[in-house]
């Protein structure tokens, strides 16, 4: 009798997320810190936890910024090269089609 081959499981959100944090910290590079307010905070990942992130302006700072998880969007490399957006061209764009027209009710 075989025993079946268990494949090996993926790398859980948590854990990615973990070790990019952990790899924020070691090589010190600062991070632009996108929150779900709008708001853009700037600095080094300090130390991270299961729950908040240190974000300081320098390796040594005196008073990090503590900063919820929850509240984080998106977290990039401050020297990260902007995208180029290219505006679409009209001429070529297809003319409107709607899709989903709702239907009114009738008035008694």
């Amino acid at each position: 009798m075989k025993k079946k081959e268990i494949p090996p499981k993926p790398r859980s959100r948590k854990q990615l997320q973990h070790q990019q944090y952990a790899a924020y910290s070691t090589s010190q590079t600062a991070v632009i810190v996108h929150l779900s307010n709008g708001a853009r905070l700037q600095g080094l990942v300090l130390a991270s936890d299961e729950y908040v992130l240190l974000l300081g302006r320098q390796p040594d700072d005196s008073r990090p910024t503590v900063v919820y998880k929850r509240a984080i969007c998106l977290v990039t490399p401050a020297d990260a090269p902007e995208e180029v957006v290219v505006a679409p061209d009209p001429a070529n764009a297809p003319d409107f089609v709607p899709i989903y027209i709702p239907r009114t009710r009738k008035r008694r």
